[in-house]
């Protein structure tokens, strides 16, 4: 029975390590941007959402990419 829900663990500790980067890179992302000084909030939110949409898509579809790209295994990528 537990042997079933084994299929899961990665998935889960993806899915984990994906959040708590996206956690600490909002922290990252937003001292840079302060420390770039731009000259107004349209500009620092700009700034912070480009480096913030960056990181998150990069982070989010990596594992595909590295499927896709490096391990060149389509049914490791039609699993994830």
């Amino acid at each position: 029975a537990a042997s079933q829900y084994m299929c899961y663990v990665p998935v889960l500790l993806h899915v984990a390590v994906v959040t708590l980067m996206n956690a600490g890179y909002r922290v990252v992302a937003e001292r840079l941007t302060e420390w770039e000084n731009h000259q107004t909030e349209v500009e620092h939110q700009n700034s912070l959402i480009i480096k913030r949409f960056l990181f998150e898509a990069f982070d989010a579809y990596m594992v595909l990419f590295y499927l896709a790209f490096y391990e060149k295994d389509v049914n490791k990528l039609r699993g994830e």
